[in-house]
């Protein structure tokens, strides 16, 4: 499988993750234009399911905060070419994550100055 040439966000999340890649090589890789060895391969791989990871982070939080802000799902789907069943599953995740992140974090917002005598 070749690399699509004529995609530039393509083109450049390829050349980031390779950089990335690099870093987390014991030694140098053989080629700096892209990966040759198993180990390189691996790096390549590694580095692109981590980027693969923040995006969906990073739409998922979009999506939730487009909808705070009423913009309508539709308008969504067609900016990302998914459909509105998409959309909801994304907001759906999206609103379960915010939710249960809000709830751990509210642990931290009591006043414990009432205990200080123990």
């Amino acid at each position: 499988m070749s690399l699509p040439l004529d995609d530039p966000i393509t083109n450049y999340l390829y050349g980031l993750a390779w950089e990335k890649a690099i870093e987390r090589l014991p030694e140098p890789p053989q080629s700096t234009s892209g990966p040759v060895t198993k180990e390189e391969h691996l790096a390549l791989i590694s580095t692109l399911a981590d980027f693969s990871s923040g995006i969906e982070t990073n739409i998922l939080t979009a999506t939730y905060y487009a909808c705070q802000f009423e913009v309508s799902q539709a308008e969504i789907g067609r900016a990302c070419g998914i459909s509105r069943q998409a959309v909801r599953q994304r907001l759906a995740r999206a609103t379960a994550i915010q939710e249960e992140r809000k709830r751990q974090y509210s642990y931290l917002d009591y006043d414990y100055e009432e205990y200080d005598d123990y």
